[in-house]
């Protein structure tokens, strides 16, 4: 992807660097996505462990492709806005609660403890590149409406 000044390559690098860190979170401790997906059932039981892995190698995929210049951020905003819709599902659902009947240490405490201010980033991350996506294809059709 083309960069057009220090402060667009600026907010690029920083929306692909949250998008490696959300990847290797997923690859480190996929416990977590598998827990979101099933209990907010949005997965059957099947398919959770094969979608607990595929989600983060989706992520990561965009977003090496996305800094190679093969594809444009949109495959990571959407990766991103995915993230985003499970933790948002999880926390209209009401999954976010704290009654202290959870272990501590234990998965579902350490999951549900994060829930909200991970929605918070992970809304924010996923607007900002969504912004960036928008600036390159409003600059691109300005580019090519000047070159032509």
């Amino acid at each position: 992807m083309k960069t057009h000044s220090y402060f667009h390559r600026f907010v690029t690098s920083v929306v692909l660097m949250s998008a490696a860190a959300i990847s290797l979170k997923g690859f480190y401790m996929p416990e977590h996505i598998a827990l979101l997906l099933r209990d907010t059932g949005l997965a059957p039981m099947v398919y959770v462990d094969v979608l607990s892995f595929a989600l983060p190698l989706a992520l990561t995929v965009c977003a090496l492709l996305a800094i190679s210049s093969l594809t444009s951020i949109a495959p990571v905003v959407f990766c991103l806005g995915i993230y985003a819709a499970l933790s948002g599902l999880a926390l209209y659902q009401g999954l976010h609660f704290d009654c202290g009947c959870y272990l501590p240490g234990s998965v579902e405490s350490q999951v549900y403890s994060q829930l909200e201010p991970q929605f918070i980033i992970q809304a924010l991350i996923t607007a900002v590149a969504g912004g960036l996506y928008a600036f390159n294809l409003r600059f691109m059709k300005c580019t090519a409406m000047h070159t032509a």
